[in-house]
């Protein structure tokens, strides 16, 4: 098996986007598109290797299956959060557990989204774009939280205002991006449900 990231080569600085689903098929799918769109992308089928991967290719982005083998992706969301590096990454749940406990316990585990399978793949590349613009313009993951949502979208459609960019969280206590993941929840979606 190939585990080499699927597609065209990402450009220097690309995203980096970690797909996690123990479907061989769904995972190498969803890889070869986003390399398509410019991704950096690597697989993991299992959240043990998820981990694994994660901590060599410090992933921005973790598209990540809930019911997986050895850890669950509830488990791996936890240990990710609890690595130092962990509120930088935008978690998002992509899992046919779609039912509001599913998405309730996806939350407390720390995931930023909650898509439903099959994810629409405009919503995912949607999602993403909204990453990369927020990168660009030196915000992270907490300011995506900090973003309004849109009547009826599922993530945030730009970014929140600031006088100046700051690093994520930076003056903040780690657990106002928990705070922030549990306010805008509950928000709206159409495809997703917003976790954080």
């Amino acid at each position: 098996m190939n585990d080499a990231p699927m597609g065209a080569p990402a450009p220097e600085g690309a995203c980096r986007v970690l797909v996690v689903d123990d479907n061989v098929d769904s995972a190498q799918s969803m890889s070869l598109l986003l390399g398509l769109e410019g991704y950096q992308v690597e697989c993991a089928y299992d959240g043990e290797e998820a981990l694994l991967r994660a901590e060599r290719f410090h992933p921005e982005v973790v598209l990540l299956d809930l019911g997986l083998p050895r850890f669950s992706g509830y488990e791996v969301a936890r240990r990710l959060r609890g690595e130092p590096a962990g509120e930088d990454v935008l978690l998002v749940a992509v899992s046919g557990y779609g039912r509001e406990r599913d998405r309730q316990a996806a939350r407390e585990a720390g995931f930023d989204l909650h898509l439903t399978k099959p994810a629409d793949p405009d919503e995912v590349l949607r999602v993403l774009a909204e990453r990369r613009e927020l990168r660009a313009a030196g915000r992270g993951p907490a300011d995506v939280l900090r973003s309004p949502a849109a009547p009826g979208a599922g993530a945030a459609t730009g970014p929140a205002p600031a006088s100046t960019p700051r690093p994520p969280g930076a003056g903040e206590p780690a657990s106002s991006h928990a705070a922030a993941r549990a306010s805008l929840y509950d928000a709206p979606a159409a495809g997703a449900a917003r976790n954080a």
